[in-house]
């Protein structure tokens, strides 16, 4: 039997909400409209999620669990470690109802990244615990925790917060050793944890550290780069590529010159063969391709006006992201 996993579907998130039903957030809304937004939540940019899944099936379940975060706006996060309450998924849930949603927007994920960093709610992190053995169990959490932190790669984190909702999650976040459990409420078995910089650093072994440590881009790509990126990661032809992004096969022969020109402002050498000239076309996919796989912060939103008009910015702290497998989270 073994597990993997992918990025989750609408359909995955409710089949897990159905077995989960305190994750499901609908104490604000209702079951049906809560529903409605946790589709909303899977179409967001910055929703990353993880779909175990089981082969052979587990006690009839091919999905053995599913695991999912969000990058919220910095005044919920401030408001929600100031005021640990449970429930945060329904406070989620009705933002996103109401039309006032506390979901991060590009915008506000540039800034963070270009400032202070972004902030993390998991929303999900649920297993058919009574269905699993230990090591099952074992596998699943290994799982969660390395595509977790592959999903975060690349950006600029300031805190994870993390409400458990069962005994298995709450020991599972507490052996983490960098989450400390800021509130609880033992009445509903609810528990809410916090992760920060300074418990990740505490541990140099812990993904929790890897997530932390965050270089800043360097290649000043534009969006419509970082889209070409993403795709042509993924693989395919300029005519797949060109059918992915709707756009004429000119259009992405266009963008790849324009992408080379501005990489190549950034970074002399970067694209260039061992004789300093310009590779060929193919080459300079393939240089470029090899480097922000293992630098994901190039593709991640970034405001460069901060950096410009901030006086005395010296782009300190520049340099690799170290993480082994970045593009499956791209």
């Amino acid at each position: 039997m073994s597990i993997t996993w992918r990025a989750a579907t609408c359909r995955d998130i409710e089949e897990a909400l159905s077995f989960h039903v305190t994750h499901r957030g609908d104490a604000l809304v209702g079951p049906e409209a809560a529903l409605h937004c946790w589709r909303e939540l899977v179409a967001d940019p910055f929703f990353a999620s993880a779909a175990l899944i089981a082969d052979p099936a587990i006690q009839g379940h091919f999905l053995v669990g599913v695991g999912a975060s969000v990058l919220v706006s910095r005044a919920f996060a401030d408001a929600e470690i100031a005021n640990p309450r449970p429930d945060i998924n329904s406070r989620i849930i009705a933002s996103i109802h109401s039309g006032q949603s506390v979901l991060a927007t590009r915008t506000d994920v540039a800034r963070a990244n270009a400032a202070n960093g972004v902030d993390v709610v998991v929303v999900a992190c649920v297993w058919h615990d009574q269905s699993i053995g230990s090591t099952e169990r074992h596998d699943v959490q290994n799982i969660f925790a390395t595509s977790f932190t592959e999903a975060l790669a690349g950006y600029k984190v300031r805190c994870i917060v993390h409400e458990t909702a069962n005994e298995p999650a709450r020991e599972f976040v507490q052996r983490s050793i960098v989450f400390s459990t800021i509130a609880q409420f033992s009445e509903r078995r609810r528990f809410i944890h916090l992760m920060t910089r300074d418990s990740a650093k505490a541990v140099p072994a812990s993904l929790g550290n890897v997530i932390f440590n965050y270089h800043d881009p360097v290649l000043r790509l534009r969006d419509s780069d970082q889209q070409l990126l993403l795709a042509a990661l993924r693989g395919g032809t300029d005519q797949e590529l060109s059918a992915g992004l709707g756009l004429e096969v000119s259009a992405i022969k266009a963008r790849w010159r324009s992408a080379f020109a501005r990489i190549e402002q950034a970074m002399p050498g970067l694209i260039a063969d061992a004789g300093g000239r310009q590779g060929r076309g193919l080459q300079k996919r393939h240089r470029v391709l090899s480097y922000v796989r293992s630098h994901p912060e190039e593709l991640r939103p970034y405001d460069w006006t901060m950096i410009d008009n901030s006086s005395g910015a010296n782009g300190t702290g520049r340099g690799t992201a170290r993480i082994s497998k970045p593009a499956s989270a791209l």
